[in-house]
């Protein structure tokens, strides 16, 4: 929405933004007030709970309903913000493109579908992309992969941590369904460098859930580029439905509501007029609106001849699975991650099981035991003090390694976001979302777990996963064994573009296939997913389909 704001007030058309969060703060000092002093370090835990424009939180899928209501055999264990810039506040900044053959999956593996663009059309939006949300990387680390760059990265890459280093050397020679395991530095939207306005990343090991000092990108940059180019921006305006035209088809108007406080009641009401329409809340808010907008002429709600709108909800799912080294590889330094095994993110193996990305956490235990005070309460536990203690915490906490692998999942038309009958304090009704995996992509889980081992046993390092428990409701059972699903934060699918007006709800240019002055943009558009975490591959989709929007507006 930022992106798309931004070049439309460059070509110097009116442009009007509502957004249902508060408005960007001063600074960042409150939000990291809040984080320092919030008991759990949730991806949410910075940001202002809020009644009138509610999201869903991480502590829920373990303990029940919250914002979503979850009616699916596994949990949706992925969440967003309401607040102005979005969920880049809390995204890991990891900027990787799509691979070629990600585009045309069917076509290629026989599942899943094809996208109706290709690698090189979208490669100049890519770099377009790359330049305007400022990511560092360096061309020959992504090159193998089967990519062609036409434009370098605008800044260089990262460095990788020691521990990169170290799990680089002891991988050595090894491979994996014929690939080489290859560490190779993840391209970031952080600074490297100073860059537009930036400050260089010092370091802070919090990039989820906020970076303190704005070295990493967030959509705030390009909500303040449009207001200086003459956008306005209205917060705390939510938007709740469409209206449309029912002989022409074409939009009408943006109902809204508006509150004056946080977690208060609606203060106005009303509809908003424009040439053309633009929803950009990503794969459940731009779906809850859809669906919110039925009519007499449209029962479906809008945008949804083709009933896609809300189906084909994905993730990256993520195994998680850690270990300790045989050495000292000094965790808790950093961005949370600066390298990546990339190599199994495309292969002939993709017709039996999906590929999937190897992050790896420059945390430690963090996310898989929540350590360093795990560590630190069991050894307190056991009446350990003063420089046993820290020796102890010391011996613990410098070994440990984790690999998350994101798994590439199937669309599945069952996976629905779709209106439940209880409402927000607006009255705006919340997102019930069904939500499983089917069989090929949980045997991404086993895929993952195996390489894993293999990995760390390469290395030399002792594995320390721990099994779920089967009364999780993240676990799930796969040929015997089991498996937690954890979210990526990646929420796709919901919109998808296509070819086929009966199969899909936006074109290439993410236009409706129903409404000729509708855009819906973000990752519901993604008709699959790869591998690669989304939010580079929005951003070059959103600056394509501007060019389109431009030129619309003559």
């Amino acid at each position: 929405g930022a992106l798309s704001a931004y070049r439309l007030s460059q070509a110097g058309k009116r442009v009007l933004v509502i957004d249902a969060g508060p408005a960007v703060p001063p600074n960042r000092g409150g939000y990291m007030e809040t984080f320092y002093l919030a008991m759990a370090k949730t991806p949410e835990s910075p940001y202002p709970e809020n009644l009138s424009a509610p999201n869903p939180l991480t502590l829920d899928v373990n303990g029940g309903n919250g914002y979503f209501i979850q009616n699916g055999a596994l949990p949706f264990a992925s969440t967003y913000e309401r607040v102005a810039g979005g969920t880049t506040w809390h995204w890991m900044g990891t900027s990787l493109r799509l691979l070629p053959n990600d585009f045309a999956l069917r076509t290629n593996y026989g599942v899943g579908v094809d996208w109706p663009i290709g690698y090189d059309d979208l490669e100049p939006w890519y770099c377009e992309a790359e330049q305007e949300i400022g990511v560092a990387g360096n061309v020959a680390d992504q090159s193998y992969l089967g990519l062609h760059f036409s434009k370098p990265y605008p800044m260089p890459g990262i460095v990788q941590s020691y521990m990169d280093q170290r799990i680089a050397a002891r991988i050595g020679q090894m491979q994996i369904y014929g690939n080489p395991v290859t560490v190779s530095p993840t391209p970031q939207a952080r600074n490297s460098i100073p860059f537009d306005q930036r400050r260089v990343c010092a370091g802070n090991t919090n990039c989820i859930p906020i970076c303190p000092i704005q070295a990493k990108y967030d959509a705030t940059i390009h909500i303040q580029k449009a207001e200086q180019l003459g956008a306005e921006v209205w917060y705390q305006t939510v938007a709740t439905s469409v209206s449309v035209d029912p002989e022409t088809g074409r939009i009408t108007g943006i109902n809204y509501k508006q509150y004056a406080q946080q977690n208060g009641p609606p203060t106005a009401s009303g509809t908003l007029t424009a040439s053309i329409y633009v929803l950009a809340a990503h794969a459940v808010e731009t779906a809850k609106v859809l669906l919110n907008s039925r009519s007499a002429t449209m029962p479906r709600g809008v945008a949804n001849r083709s009933d896609q709108v809300g189906r084909n909800l994905m993730d990256h799912p993520i195994q998680l699975s850690w270990a300790k080294m045989p050495e000292p590889v000094y965790p808790l330094r950093g961005p949370l991650s600066t390298s990546g095994i990339e190599s199994l993110r495309d292969g002939a193996f993709r017709s039996q099981h999906p590929a999937f990305r190897m992050e790896i956490g420059n945390e430690g235990w963090n996310w898989a035991e929540n350590d360093p005070w795990n560590s630190l309460n069991n050894l307190v536990t056991a009446g350990t003090f003063g420089p046993a203690l820290k020796a102890g915490v010391s011996d613990a906490i410098t070994p440990q390694t984790r690999l998350g692998s994101l798994v590439e999942q199937l669309p599945m038309s069952t996976n629905t976001v779709t209106l439940s009958n209880q409402t927000d304090n607006l009255g705006v009704p919340r997102p019930t979302i069904t939500y499983d995996l089917d069989d090929y992509t949980r045997s991404g889980f086993k895929a993952a777990a195996q390489a894993s081992t293999a990995i760390f046993k390469q290395m030399g390092a002792v594995e320390a996963t721990a099994p779920p428990s089967p009364m999780q409701p993240t676990a799930f059972e796969y040929e015997g064994e089991l498996y937690q699903v954890r979210g990526a934060g990646h929420l796709m699918g919901t919109y998808r573009m296509g070819t086929d007006p009966t199969q899909s709800v936006v074109d290439a240019n993410q236009r409706s296939h129903d409404h000729q002055n509708l855009y819906l943009l973000g990752s519901g558009v993604f008709p699959s997913v790869g591998t690669a975490n989304p939010t580079l591959t929005i951003a070059a989709l959103t600056l394509m389909a501007a060019k389109q929007m431009v030129a619309d507006l003559g």
